[in-house]
């Protein structure tokens, strides 16, 4: 062991905690927790022969190992899941995510409840169901709630006093109009707690209490509302008998099974509540390091119910994982009861795990293919372009505007044939006046290699122009002012002589006089028009929000002293802008806080802008 290792470790504590692994510019490598730190991190540098082959590369990388003690290893643990989540080290199995599941969020800290849609969930005093796949079956559930059970759809704050006449909802039987306070708290609150029973799948509960109360209304003659509650139990008839009963314990449970292959894991997340699947997910973990199974499962169920607020009360794994207790202990503090992680063998509970362990494997099929069919895609764009660089990363652009006016640039980029829309960027063009596309790209090409030079980050493999040789021969001077020609390979796309016939579109180079034929229904040729029409949709986008914002802004906006309340002073007051213009001195100032100077200035504003 190296001397200075033997140093750092003579300062590191035995006591649990966490513990950063870095390189020698401070960048962290790994992060893990431990029972025993000085142990832990010991280990690394004891019998190196036992480590995996990457584990050794990894630790050839390291320079410095600092840490946080806390006061039980349950902690670190939470510590750990933090802190991975948080610096996304590069030798940490990484849980790969970027949706957020949407949920259903009852209001009930409010006096009258209502439903909406969110992504997240807080501890705000609600009440939240789900996770749903989309949000389209969100949407529809709360469509068939308000057809069953008249929820309030307004967000106004209801303290149950009357605040105004009832809408077009009341008069259609889909509200109970508490905003008009013709429905009381008690009355409404029952009205509630169905829908609650609703939301949780317990249907055969809720058509048991709605039957009794038909009975009841009947027996004392309230045809109407028995009525009313036969048609209920009949839509909540319909929807049970949708439903699949896939668990018979009835309990609320979380199934997980994963399938790893080449440094990358699928995990698939069954979400059963009282017995039936109301969701499933789909996530991707991602490490430079070896996986091995303890720690795919492991690191997945901290960074995973890391943010979870609504846990099961049975989570079923394909295995066993060294850190079962600590973790179940940890999730039944943050429930408030008791949440048990079991390994089934055989049985129901088994049956489930193999289901999302077979979806899983489906999953990472699906992923490999889009995977290897990309690559195979850029490796026939290479060819047939004969590019210097592998296009793994391609960088598009194109220039919006009319007559001049609101010219915008935008930069669309793809990796590994996928949009990247996370990179996506859109430029005001601010050095060119008047309609020149060509000093316009040249603008955006060389704000955009400059910057990435300055920050020293990767050039693109190729970068694709929308327009013809002109455009070409432009973007060539853009990229050899700022250094970059040659680091990177460079195309335009340009429309054929049948504009409305994408087989005729052109590809240029600037070592071709002529343009590029591809194959018949290539993939390449395809990516490369999709690049196109992306980066001609974002600019179009940029510039129409432009023209509108600019078409939306009124003349008061630029007279110094008017803000929003005076301007809404003068609309309330004359009723329109040609009023304004109509009207005298003395009128204007007839309003407070408007003196004859700022009045004058009113006019003059207007009378500039006059059609």
């Amino acid at each position: 062991m190296q001397k200075h290792f033997e140093e750092i470790l003579a300062k590191i504590p035995k006591l649990p905690g966490i513990y950063f692994m870095k390189d020698g510019k401070e960048n962290i490598l790994y992060i893990g927790k431990a029972k025993s730190l000085q142990t832990r991190v010991r280990s690394y540098f004891q019998n190196s022969r036992a480590l995996h082959p990457r584990t050794r590369v990894f630790l050839g990388k390291v320079r410095d190992v600092t840490f946080l003690t806390t006061k039980t290893e349950a902690e670190a643990l939470i510590l750990e899941s933090n802190f991975v989540k948080k610096h996304q080290p590069r030798y940490n199995v990484l849980l790969k995510d970027d949706k957020h599941y949407p949920y259903i969020r009852l209001t009930t800290q409010e006096r009258y409840p209502r439903l909406e849609v969110v992504r997240k969930v807080k501890k705000d005093g609600a009440s939240y169901f789900g996770p749903y796949t989309m949000v389209k079956e969100v949407r529809e559930t709360i469509r068939l709630i308000s057809k069953i059970f008249p929820l309030r759809q307004s967000k106004d704050k209801l303290d149950g006093t009357p605040q105004r006449r009832p809408c077009l909802n009341y008069q259609m039987g889909r509200c109970y109009a508490p905003c008009a306070g013709f429905i009381s708290p008690e009355d409404y609150s029952k009205v509630v707690q169905d829908v609650v029973m609703f939301l949780k799948g317990k249907n055969s509960e809720l058509i048991d209490s709605l039957k009794t109360k038909m009975v009841l209304a009947s027996k004392e003659m309230r045809y109407e509302e028995a009525g009313v509650l036969r048609d209920k139990i009949a839509a909540v008839g319909t929807v049970l008998d949708k439903q699949k009963i896939i668990s018979t314990s009835l309990k609320d449970q979380d199934v997980i099974g994963y399938c790893k292959e080449r440094g990358f894991a699928v995990v698939q997340a069954l979400v059963i509540r009282g017995g039936k699947m109301v969701g499933e997910k789909i996530y991707k973990m991602k490490s430079l390091n070896e996986m091995e199974e303890n720690e795919t499962l492991s690191s997945f169920l901290k960074q995973y119910y890391a943010d979870e607020v609504l846990l099961p009360a049975e989570i079923l794994l394909p295995h066993a994982i060294d850190e079962m207790e600590l973790i179940s202990a940890w999730l039944s503090e943050r429930k408030k009861s008791r949440v048990c992680l079991e390994t089934p063998l055989r049985g129901k509970k088994r049956d489930l795990v193999r289901m999302a362990e077979e979806n899983a494997r489906f999953a990472m099929r699906t992923e490999l293919d889009k995977g290897e069919t990309a690559t195979r895609m850029l490796e026939e764009l290479q060819e047939t372009l004969e590019l210097k660089y592998f296009p793994d990363v391609i960088e598009g652009f194109d220039i919006s505007n009319i007559s001049g006016t609101h010219a915008v640039g935008s930069l669309v980029v793809f990796k590994n044939g996928q949009a990247d829309k996370a990179s996506y960027r859109r430029y005001k063009i601010a050095e060119v006046d008047g309609i020149d596309d060509y000093a316009m790209m040249r603008e955006v090409l060389s704000r955009r290699y400059q910057r990435l030079q300055d920050e020293g980050r990767d050039l693109p493999g190729l970068v694709l122009i929308d327009g013809g040789r002109g455009h070409l021969n432009t973007a060539r001077k853009a990229l050899e002012s700022v250094g970059v020609l040659g680091k990177l390979d460079l195309a335009c796309i340009a429309k054929g002589k049948e504009r409305g016939n994408l087989d005729t579109d052109e590809v240029l180079l600037l070592h071709r006089k002529t343009s590029i034929l591809f194959k018949e229904n290539s993939p390449s040729r395809f990516l490369l028009q999709r690049i196109r029409d992306e980066a001609h949709r974002f600019a179009i986008t940029y510039h129409r929000k432009l023209r509108g914002k600019n078409t939306l802004t009124s003349p008061l906006e630029s007279v110094n002293g008017i803000g929003k309340k005076r301007r809404l002073q003068l609309l309330k007051k004359f009723g329109s802008l040609e009023n304004i213009r109509s009207a005298s001195l003395k009128d204007l100032q007839a309003l407070p806080g408007i003196t004859e100077s700022l009045a004058q200035k009113i006019f003059a504003q207007l009378k500039a802008t006059l059609p």
